[in-house]
Parts: C-alpha cells; sequence; structure tokens
C-alpha cells in the first residue's frame, strides 16, 4: 500500500476584535491537518500580518472597530501579493443588500453570520484550503517545467559543439545557438527567411522541400547542404531534426542540429581508408582479447599444476626428512648420553645443530604443503574445546630453547585457565609462527606474551621489540611469499604470517600488527570464546 502524502501546510489569518471570537474559530479549526491559525485582533496587526506572510485564507470579522473589514480587504486587493486571497467576511447580524454587495465588490469570497456553526465553518475553509494547495501544486508544477525546458535546452546548446536550432511545429525558426552566429558571422534576431539565406542557393530547394515533406509527416528531417561561413566560404553540413511531442503524440516543436561534414566529403578516400584501418584494430583487439583470455585461462593452469606440485614435492620430500629427522635427534641424544663436550650453543656445529637445522627444513616443508592445501581449500579444522592459556604456555616453553640461543627472555602473561573453541594444533602453528618471528627479528631483546579474556573473545598479543614494520607494509606481511628484509640475513619463504591469517580467520577470529619501523612489533590474535552455536569441523576457504 502507498504511503499517504502529507497535506500541503498552509495559514490562515483569523481577524476579530473580541478574544473570546478567535479562540472559538481556533477551536473549531484545530484539528484540521497542517493549518497554522494566525490571530490579529486590530486592522493594524492583520495589515501587518499580510504583509510579512502568505495566507491562504482571511476569515476577517466585517465590522472592526476603527477601520472596518470592508476597508482591509480593499487595502488587500489593491496590493499584489494578496489580491487573490480569499476572504470569509463574519458578522453578527445578515448583511442587508448593500453591504453584501459592497463585500462582493472588495473581493469576499463568502461570508458566516455569528454565532458560526462549527460544522459550516470546517467545510467553507476545507474548501479554500484545498484550493490554495492545488493553486500552489499548480504554480509549482509550472515553474518547474518551465524551469525543466529552460535547463533542457540551455545543456543541449551548451553540451553540443554543432549548431543547434528549433523550430515551431509549422517550421519557423524559434532559436539558434552561439555557435550559429559565430559560424555565419551574424548577430541580432534570426528569423526564417534570414536563416535561408545563409544555405547555398543551388542546395536551397530541394532542401526546402524535404522540410516542408517532414512538417507534412512527421517524419524525423535529414538533409546535407552547404552554409556560407562569416568569411564568404561554404562548407557542408548535415542538418538532422527531430519532433518533439506531448503526450498526446502532438508535434510541439522541432529539435534541430547542423553538423559540420566538409572534410568528410571532401576527403571520402580518407574515410575510407580509416574504417578499414578501425575495422582492422578492431580485429585486432578481438584477436588480442581472445589471446588474453587464453593467457588467463593457460595462467589458471599453471598456478594448479605448480600447487600440484608444490603437495607432490612436499609429501615426496616429508618421507625422508621423517627419517633424517629422527636421525638428528637420535645422535643429538646419544652426543648427550655418552658424555661428549657439547659445542657451544651458537658455533652451529654437533649433532644439536643438526638436528635444529632438520626442524627447520621440516617446517619449510610443512609451509609450503599448507600453502598449497590452503590453494585448494582443503585444510580441515578439528574443533574441540580447550585451554588456550595453557596452550601459550607449553608453546612458549618448547621455544624456549630458540629464544635462548638468540638472546631472547619470553615473558609469559596469563591469569588462570582461558577455555574455547578451536583446532589446538593450528593455534599452535599459528603461535609457533609469531613467536619464531618474534623471536628472530626481535633477537636479543625480551619477548611478551599476553593471554586474557575481553568481552566474550580471547585476545593474544606477542611484542618484540625487534626492527619493526612500516605502517604502508602492515597488510601486505600477510600476502603469500612477501618478505621486508634480506632473506640472508633472516631465511624463511615468507609463507608464517599468510597461513597464520588463514588460519585464525577459518575460527571466525581476526589478526593485524601495530608496529613501527626501530620501534619492534606487536601482533594481536583475536578468537570467539561463547558461541551460540557449537563450531563443526570446517575447512579454510
Amino acid at each position: 500500500m502507498l504511503p499517504v502524502a502529507e497535506p500541503r501546510p498552509v495559514s490562515i489569518l483569523l481577524v476579530d476584535d473580541r478574544q473570546e471570537n478567535l479562540i472559538a474559530l481556533r477551536a473549531i479549526l484545530s484539528e484540521q491537518p497542517a493549518l497554522t491559525l494566525v490571530d490579529a485582533s486590530s486592522a493594524e496587526e492583520a495589515l501587518r500580518q499580510l504583509l510579512h506572510h502568505d495566507f491562504a485564507l482571511v476569515l476577517l470579522d466585517a465590522f472592526l472597530p476603527g477601520m472596518d473589514g470592508f476597508e482591509i480587504a480593499r487595502l488587500m486587493k489593491e496590493r499584489e501579493r494578496t489580491r487573490d486571497v480569499p476572504i470569509l467576511f463574519l458578522t453578527a447580524a445578515g448583511l442587508e443588500p448593500e453591504l453584501l454587495r459592497r463585500a462582493y465588490a472588495v473581493g469576499a469570497a463568502d461570508y458566516l453570520v455569528k454565532p458560526i456553526e462549527p460544522s459550516i465553518v470546517r467545510a467553507k475553509v476545507s474548501v479554500f484550503v484545498e484550493l490554495a494547495r492545488k493553486r500552489a501544486q499548480l504554480r509549482e508544477a509550472a515553474a518547474l517545467l518551465q524551469e525543466t525546458e529552460r535547463r533542457r535546452y540551455r545543456q543541449l546548446a551548451e553540451s553540443i559543439p554543432q549548431i543547434v536550432w528549433r523550430a515551431a511545429p509549422d517550421g519557423r525558426y524559434e532559436y539558434w545557438n552561439q555557435r550559429w552566429y559565430d559560424y555565419v558571422g551574424a548577430a541580432g534576431a534570426m528569423d526564417t527567411e534570414r536563416a535561408r539565406g545563409f544555405l547555398h542557393p543551388a542546395d536551397l530547394d530541394e532542401c526546402l522541400g524535404g522540410w516542408e515533406r517532414a512538417l507534412r509527416t512527421g517524419e524525423p528531417f535529414q538533409f546535407e547542404l552547404r552554409i556560407r561561413r562569416g568569411d564568404g566560404a561554404y562548407r557542408w553540413h548535415l542538418r538532422r531534426a527531430l519532433p518533439e511531442r506531448d503526450e498526446a503524440g502532438n508535434i510541439i516543436a522541432w529539435l534541430g542540429t547542423d553538423t559540420d561534414i566538409d572534410d568528410r566529403r571532401r576527403a571520402d578516400d580518407e574515410r575510407i581508408e580509416l574504417l578499414v584501418r578501425e575495422r582492422a584494430a578492431r580485429f585486432e583487439a578481438e584477436a588480442a582479447q581472445k589471446r588474453a583470455a587464453e593467457l588467463y585461462v593457460e595462467a589458471r593452469e599453471a598456478v594448479r599444476l605448480r600447487d600440484d606440485f608444490l603437495t607432490v614435492a612436499a609429501h615426496e620430500l616429508r618421507t625422508p626428512l621423517t627419517a633424517l629427522r629422527l636421525q638428528a635427534q637420535h645422535l643429538a641424544r646419544g652426543s648427550a648420553g655418552d658424555g661428549q663436550r657439547a659445542e657451544p650453543p651458537n658455533t652451529g656445529r654437533g649433532p644439536p645443530a643438526v638436528a635444529r637445522a632438520v626442524e627447520r627444513l621440516c617446517k619449510l616443508v610443512d609451509q609450503l604443503l599448507d600453502v598449497s592445501r590452503m590453494s585448494g581449500g582443503h585444510i580441515a579444522l578439528h574443533i574441540e574445546r580447550a585451554d588456550l592459556a595453557a596452550l601459550v604456555q607449553e608453546t612458549a616453553a618448547r621455544l624456549a630453547g630458540e629464544a635462548e640461543r638468540n638472546g631472547c627472555a619470553l615473558e609469559v602473561r596469563a591469569i588462570g585457565p582461558l577455555q574455547a573453541e578451536f583446532d589446538s594444533l593450528r593455534i599452535e602453528q599459528v603461535l609457533v609462527n609469531l613467536l619464531s618471528n618474534a623471536i628472530k627479528y626481535g633477537r636479543g631483546k625480551p619477548v611478551e606474551i599476553a593471554v586474557r579474556r575481553e568481552a566474550g573473545r580471547a585476545r593474544l598479543q606477542i611484542r618484540d621489540q625487534g626492527i619493526g614494520v612500516p605502517r604502508e607494509q602492515h597488510e601486505k606481511i600477510f600476502e603469500r611469499f612477501t618478505r621486508l628484509v634480506s632473506v640472508r640475513e633472516y631465511g624463511g619463504l615468507g609463507l608464517g604470517l599468510f597461513i597464520s591469517r588463514q588460519i585464525v580467520e577459518a575460527h571466525g577470529g581476526s589478526i593485524d600488527v601495530q608496529s613501527e619501523p626501530g620501534e619492534g612489533a606487536t601482533f594481536t590474535v583475536e578468537l570467539p570464546v561463547d558461541r551460540e552455536t557449537p563450531l563443526a569441523t570446517t575447512q579454510i576457504q
């Protein structure tokens, strides 16, 4: 159902020297919508209100003390602003014929006899109020139409570089834009006969014949003719005209343009050659577009083959690396058990160094395998309820040796257990990635880890005091294979943060970084704790 439009607000002037009469009129009319009632208790006050405000109706006491209502009505009719305002005279007794003639002579629309009947007052006022609203709507519509017409033709003349003209339904020219006057070198009024004087005599009869035929049939007009320029030279123009019709289909005007086609007429061969070149260019563009589509398909296939290769390569490398890891761990334990002198922690030699190198290699292979799986959306999350704070403590303890070798102290701040639903292995992978980066880039300085609950979410923050990240690179570091520093100095594939974001967002969480160059970095991970619906096992898409 369409909403009912609010009635247009109108104002009514109530003029009476007795306050009780004004109160009664207000009580009668107050329930009618969108009415503004203005009181005046004297002729002077009434004239002052009429001077400053517009009214749809005046209820006027005929026999005011001093200047009576008839004189006020006469003054209203002499003034342009109030000339058409209807007047309802109020009188305590019926008007005698002479007074009635006088009332209508000064422009009264009707009269009411006191004591007034509320229903009659409302009925008569409603009629005049509705008439006022209709008149206001008509004025606005007419003004809008005129403004639309004016703006349309002005925009047409300003936006089109050709000569623009307008003709009446009978073919008489009514308007030429400035481009016409500039071209023909003329000024002043341009009637039909004067405008035809600029046409080439050899083209005039045929052009007029076609124009008259278009006027009779109402069909669009088109003709090529020569128009004399201001310097006396004739140039070929294409004259076109279209009929403008009203809602009933009647022609109300003709809108025309004159387009300079002289160069085209004098260089047909060049135009044909240009057309051929244009068609050739279109064919080349279509071929290029087709080739681009083929290259896109080939690129997608190459990406798929790359991901397949990474998957196969990672699986194939995983098998010998597993055996190599076991052997390295066995050597490290054997070296310690035999009482052999341990190598200093930073020499990079001995079985422990071999074990660490194997672990790093296994981590790189795992990252490649994860990226390949994520590209296909094949990594599953196994959701269970667990203690996030305990997981943070365990992960920090496991990386304590690496932190010590790099001169970093790990400080964990956690207040009690923090139960949440998440994939423990995958969140542990996120923790290892973030802590490893903090140790690597904040070498020699402490690393702070804080975990707490805030507003139904688990918040994990890892802060280092390392080299920092420029603000414009905050989002880029979460992309695949993104590195901001030399691979020789820090190593890695640039995949850890990409994988971490994929895992966290698959849990319905978020990860971001706060950092400035030289001031360290703070990575914040937020995970939902309380859920209306428990998470099911899902996949990263």
